[in-house]
């Protein structure tokens, strides 16, 4: 693509937010409430990758290898550095089974996987990705009411990660099939689509908080995708509209969103190391303390990342393009 995907920066940029809010829990002291949006942060991650992935046609890939090759380079090299921060400066001690089947995070197992299928989607399956989604969709729902879950379960929480194979592919599929239209012209005024996108997350957190815990609205609970499909898709359209772009176009809000955006699985990986409640006397200047001090550990650790990735190619060190804020 000659143009970057604005609205795609923007996305990462709040779901990065999002997920690390989550986990910065501990640091809000008496307000642990506004530790929140994960669940959206997981869901716009998984639906920012399947977007990209399918923004061009599949058909000039000519080899599967060659192309799961290129996703285990965008992501292994950060998995291996920050498994060799771990295992040197702390007490985990990860094999290198770990490290290359779990990536030291549920994710990246789950997003490797999605990958082999989202090719043979894109290539054999393109044109039919809404049938696609809609069996993934279906075997979403089978799934969940012939399964006997625990009480209190959350789809969205971190407990079961087992659980979370067919949802999250559920958002990538979707994100997917909003990367093919994405050529496509929006006609609906810009406040409209964040309203939209607001009421979807509304109706989301409502229906959660009603089929969380209560056994008589427990069937409900899958009915929660929904909503999230809507929020996400109207997020996107905001995203892309005048006035995320005017923000996104100013110097130090192109600089701040694709900084931060492009370091979203870097963040994602080191977050829970350099969280600390050693700071939380200062609160609520912990927070933004222990942000700034997470963006310093992802900016370094994607530059490890980097020397890793050239250290296995036949060309010369690039240590411009290596310590490169993008």
């Amino acid at each position: 693509m000659k143009e970057r995907n604005i609205g795609i920066d923007i996305l990462k940029f709040i779901a990065i937010l999002l997920i690390t809010n989550t986990h910065l829990k501990s640091l809000y002291v008496d307000f642990s409430f506004l530790s929140t949006g994960g669940a959206i942060g997981n869901a716009l991650f998984f639906f920012c990758s399947g977007f990209t992935l399918f923004m061009k046609p599949f058909s000039n890939i000519k080899d599967f290898p060659d192309w799961y090759k290129r996703r285990i380079n965008r992501i292994y090299p950060s998995v291996f550095a920050v498994s060799i921060v771990l295992c040197t400066f702390t007490v985990l001690k990860y094999d290198i089974n770990t490290v290359i089947l779990h990536g030291g995070q549920w994710f990246v197992t789950v997003i490797m996987v999605y990958y082999v299928f989202l090719y043979l989607i894109g290539l054999y399956l393109r044109e039919r990705i809404d049938w696609v989604l809609g069996i993934v969709v279906v075997a979403l729902f089978v799934w969940f009411y012939m399964t006997d879950f625990p009480p209190y379960f959350n789809l969205f929480g971190n407990d079961y990660i087992r659980y979370k194979w067919i949802l999250y592919f559920v958002f990538m599929l979707f994100g997917a099939r909003v990367g093919m239209m994405s050529h496509e012209k929006q006609s609906k005024p810009q406040w409209r689509n964040l309203l939209l996108a607001l009421l979807g997350l509304a109706f989301f957190y409502v229906l959660l908080g009603v089929t969380t815990g209560q056994q008589q609205f427990a069937p409900l609970h899958v009915f929660t995708v929904f909503p999230m499909m809507m929020a996400l898709y109207f997020l996107y359209l905001w995203a892309n509209g005048k006035w995320a772009r005017s923000v996104y176009n100013t110097k130090w809000g192109n600089l701040v969103i694709r900084f931060i955006g492009g370091m979203c699985l870097e963040i994602y990986l080191i977050q829970n190391i350099l969280i600390t409640r050693k700071l939380n006397f200062l609160f609520p200047l912990n927070i933004p303390i222990v942000l700034c001090e997470i963006i310093v550990g992802a900016y370094l650790l994607r530059c490890m990342a980097r020397f890793i990735s050239q250290t296995f190619k036949e060309a010369p060190y690039d240590w411009k393009k290596m310590v490169d804020i993008y």
